[in-house]
């Protein structure tokens, strides 16, 4: 992971009460399917409750909320888009 991502875990306090899915023991890779991104390692299966990471680029000051419930099918990782080179509309500069 970049020393430029800032993760901060926002705790809501209440275990998980809906089983995992089996289909992902290992983990999902959230790719928010623009580019350019960066792709950003998550604290894997560090937490008890669920709640939120919240991650942010100290560059571009892009930041994204992923979902967790402190189970194996939670996200490992996030492509994470970058505004630095992005026109106001979201396409990227030429």
């Amino acid at each position: 992971m970049s020393d430029h991502f800032t993760i901060t875990w926002i705790d809501k306090g209440q275990p998980p009460r809906v089983a995992s899915d089996p289909s992902h023991p290992d983990g999902v890779h959230i790719d928010s399917g623009r580019r350019p991104a960066c792709r950003v390692e998550l604290p894997y299966m560090t937490q008890t409750n669920i709640g939120l990471w919240l991650v942010q680029c100290d560059k571009c000051r892009t930041n994204m909320m992923i979902t967790m419930a402190s189970r194996p099918d939670d996200p490992v990782s996030v492509m994470l888009p970058c505004k630095i080179n992005q026109t106001p509309t979201g396409k990227t500069k030429q």
